[in-house]
């Protein structure tokens, strides 16, 4: 009777051994290690990007469908700019015009208009001095009365107007010599700067028709077709663009938690989606704000004022996890520091 008790004993070891659950295989959020467990979304790296023109009309052409692959730059689509084509062409012909007008005041006077300034002036002082002797000879000649008053009168006329010729040729001529004035050349200088200006506006303008992608990354989400019109600024976007090179979640921790987490701490994600699956990843921001909880779980119970702080973990790899989806976010927990310490 006495062996039957030690027997018993150990049966009954064995059998607690036996149902005691295997710690490895339990889930994170199950361990005993201190976890900080919060929800979150998974999105792409650098956050997506939304794209809504900045103009507004029919667009022309929509080059990207969902799942697309673009890079920084590139032309995703264009709104009908026929307008702001022609507005652009004729600021670029003005600057063209402005410019060669401030080059023809540098340069100053040809050569070949200066010698045609000097030729006519030759002519007219020969016209001039031919006319001074005419009236001359002509006033000699009515004081002796053998020609009237009006005669002479009109040699003199013609010998004053000969003179007046000389001398806006000779002024002509020395316009061309002296070259260009400092206050035409300024005078020049700032019409050329409002061409320029009107046609960086033009430009500008042109520009916004032309939508391009910021980022390298794929097309996540493509909301208008060719044809249909935007509104410029409108909450219905274009398309969404993210990178998908590398995902992260961006995890909404509670308040009482804040205090655990650190950049560079290991995290694990969780989802419905892939129950069986547990994504790594590791805390690579943390909030300095607290704000509002941005994941909501539709349950009418659920605390809507409750204060939170944003951290972003960065997951390993390329998991097959959709940007958007509503995962649960594990993360290993750093003791909290004693009051004081």
């Amino acid at each position: 009777m006495r062996t039957l008790v030690p027997l018993c004993l150990l049966l009954s070891m064995l059998a607690a051994c036996a149902r005691a659950p295997d710690p490895a295989a339990r889930p994170a959020a199950e361990t005993d290690e201190p976890r900080v467990a919060a929800g979150g979304l998974v999105e792409p790296a650098g956050e997506e990007r939304v794209i809504i023109p900045q103009l507004s009309g029919r667009l022309a052409r929509v080059l990207i469908d969902e799942g697309d692959a673009v890079s920084a730059g590139q032309l995703i689509a264009e709104i009908e700019n026929a307008e702001y084509r022609a507005a652009l062409a004729a600021a670029e012909a003005q600057v063209a015009l402005r410019r060669a007008e401030r080059e023809r005041l540098r340069n100053g006077a040809r050569r070949e208009d200066v010698d045609q300034a000097a030729a006519v002036l030759a002519a007219a002082s020969a016209q001039q001095r031919l006319a001074a002797a005419e009236a001359k000879r002509r006033a000699t000649i009515a004081e002796r009365g053998l020609i009237s008053t009006e005669q002479r009168e009109q040699a003199e006329a013609q010998a004053a107007a000969t003179d007046a010729e000389r001398r806006r040729a000779a002024a002509a001529l020395a316009l061309l010599e002296a070259g260009t004035r400092r206050e035409d050349l300024d005078a020049a200088d700032a019409a050329l700067a409002a061409a320029e200006a009107e046609r960086d506006r033009a430009q500008a303008l042109f520009e916004k028709s032309l939508i391009r992608s910021p980022i390298d990354g794929t097309v996540l989400k493509r909301d208008q077709r060719e044809g249909e019109t935007v509104v410029a600024l409108a909450p219905v976007p274009l398309a969404r663009i993210g990178d998908l090179r590398r995902l992260q979640v961006r995890a909404d921790v509670d308040e009482l938690d804040i205090g655990r987490v650190r950049v560079g701490q290991e995290a694990s994600v969780h989802s419905d989606a892939f129950a069986d699956q547990r994504f790594a990843g590791r805390v690579t921001h943390v909030s300095r704000r607290m704000g509002p909880r941005n994941q909501t779980s539709g349950d009418p119970a659920e605390k809507q004022d409750a204060k939170i702080l944003e951290v972003l973990i960065e997951l390993d790899g390329q998991p097959p996890l959709p940007v958007g989806l509503r995962v649960d976010v594990f993360i290993r927990a750093l003791p909290v520091a004693p009051a004081g310490g």
